[in-house]
């Protein structure tokens, strides 16, 4: 039995590697198949500007729902929490002002956050089942605040959320999370709860404040993505964001991060974000239409998981 326990473990990691180069492989793959399909209106510069402003877009939430999903948890109200802090921000915006109105949405993102977190690790609701409430109750907010109609973004957002601006935020959000997860304590502390959460805990890693401030971190970057989203459309809608949760985790999942934790790197959520950009403008271009370029979006989760998942810890998803 025990020989058997450590083959089987060895061919679980010698798996591990090529599953390393997938979302490599991958974004090669679907520059080459729609450079050849799309030819010139997918190499044009303007699609390749409006590449890295959605990649961006998918992108800086993904960042948040990065540092969970490497915890062994999920957050499924990202794209809600998008939507209602953008609102947030283009409403105060006309009120008061961008600076309010940024500050108004980081708020609101970091206290959607805290229920998440504090609904998850203190009172023991499983994440999946915290961050879908969160999901109806940021919608429904955002219809609320929005009176069920859009509110155009002043020069501010928009200069934020269009080029180079939204190239600094991504960039800034990027070195900012990457620091966080790689070069911090909490990162590696994260990483820990992930990769064994009993073992962590019996190492003094403090998990309840850690789980607490992932959600809070999750909610921080969902509001940032928000904020841009905004100014990039040039208006806040009640439907905005509709289905980012899925991309944000499929980008996470296709960048090589296990839905079981313990294991992922921010560059690789960036390679994951720009093949879902990639993909949907091209299936776009193709003119695939709108409902099976959801199928595919589907089809990919599923792969990329299948390539990634480590089936030694199949048995304690989160």
């Amino acid at each position: 039995m025990t020989a058997a326990i450590r083959r089987w473990r060895e061919s679980s990691n010698r798996k591990v590697v090529p599953a390393r180069l997938v979302p490599f492989v991958a974004l090669i793959v679907v520059i080459v198949f729609f450079s050849a399909t799309g030819r010139e209106r997918f190499l044009s510069v303007s699609n390749a500007i409006f590449l890295i402003q959605q990649s961006a877009i998918i992108a800086i939430p993904a960042f948040g729902v990065s540092l969970v999903i490497i915890a062994g948890s999920i957050d499924l109200s990202i794209g809600s929490v998008v939507a209602l802090t953008g609102m947030v921000a283009a409403v105060v915006d006309r009120a008061y002002g961008p600076a309010p109105g940024i500050l108004a949405a980081l708020a609101v993102g970091v206290a959607a956050g805290m229920f998440n977190g504090v609904g998850f690790a203190i009172f023991r609701v499983p994440s999946f089942m915290v961050t879908l409430a969160m999901l109806s109750i940021a919608r429904g907010l955002t219809i609320i605040v929005s009176a069920s109609q859009p509110v155009n973004t002043e020069q501010t957002l928009q200069t934020i959320g269009r080029m180079p601006g939204i190239l600094i935020l991504f960039a800034a959000c990027f070195a900012g999370a990457t620091i966080l997860l790689s070069y911090t304590g909490f990162g590696r502390q994260v990483v820990a709860i992930g990769g064994q959460e009993r073992v962590a805990r019996l190492s003094g890693v403090p998990i309840t404040r850690n789980k607490v401030l992932l959600f809070v971190f999750s909610g921080f970057m969902a509001a940032i993505g928000g904020i841009a989203l905004a100014g990039r459309v040039g208006a806040a809608t009640p439907t905005a964001a509709v289905g980012l949760e899925l991309s944000a985790i499929t980008a996470v999942v296709l960048g090589g991060t296990p839905l079981t934790g313990g294991i992922g790197n921010m560059t690789n959520t960036v390679v994951g974000a720009f093949i879902i950009s990639i993909l949907l403008n091209g299936m776009v271009i193709l003119g695939v239409p709108s409902e099976l370029q959801l199928v595919v979006q589907g089809l990919v989760l599923v792969g990329a998981v299948y390539l990634s998942i480590e089936r030694i810890k199949i048995g304690i998803i989160k």
